[in-house]
């Protein structure tokens, strides 16, 4: 494996150890070579089972336990409630895209905060970027939480699975417009 990507094996005392450097790893480290942009595949020593997710949530709990509430617990529940109903199907993608477009949004953001000589305050548009990237961060928010809030609406108002299906389809394609109107900008 290059030096990018970085296999971790776990052995059957739950020692970790990077493949790359010949040595024990602990989560911290993990995190930390993710934070420098490595990518990380991490598998069962015995049977080659794949781990990364079980150790990527793990992290992200270690996270949310020591530096503060990234994920609100309203969305956390949300989430848990989306394995029990249509939603459950298209989540990943959705949410793969939703984080996608707030990355860019963060790149945009930072592109025109750092323009002009790199000094922001000098630029009369500066105010008017920002309130653009917020105005677009909340749209980000209200999307990305939307389609929980309306599939738990669905289920109540027992419709169909093909209607809900429908409903979940047009907001995607909602992002999807979003996602190209930036691109293309």
């Amino acid at each position: 494996m290059s030096q990018d990507h970085i296999l971790i094996t776990r052995y059957s005392s739950r020692r970790l150890y990077n493949t790359n450097t010949s040595e024990y790893v602990t989560l911290e480290e993990i995190y930390s070579l993710i934070k420098e942009g490595k990518n990380i595949k991490i598998i069962d020593k015995q049977t080659q089972e794949d781990l990364t997710k079980q150790y990527l949530l793990q992290i992200i709990s270690d996270i949310e336990n020591k530096e503060g509430n990234v994920f609100p617990e309203n969305m956390l529940t949300d989430i848990i409630k989306s394995y029990s109903n249509a939603t459950q199907k298209i989540m990943p993608e959705m949410v793969a895209k939703t984080f996608e477009f707030y990355k860019n949004q963060q790149n945009e953001f930072l592109k025109h905060f750092n323009a002009k000589d790199g000094n922001p305050f000098f630029d009369e548009t500066t105010s008017e970027v920002v309130k653009d990237w917020q105005s677009k961060q909340y749209q980000f928010m209200n999307n990305f939480m939307n389609p929980w809030a309306k599939a738990n609406e669905k289920e109540k108002s027992a419709l169909s699975d093909k209607e809900e299906i429908e409903i979940l389809k047009k907001q995607m394609s909602q992002l999807q417009e979003e996602l190209n109107k930036k691109k293309s900008k």
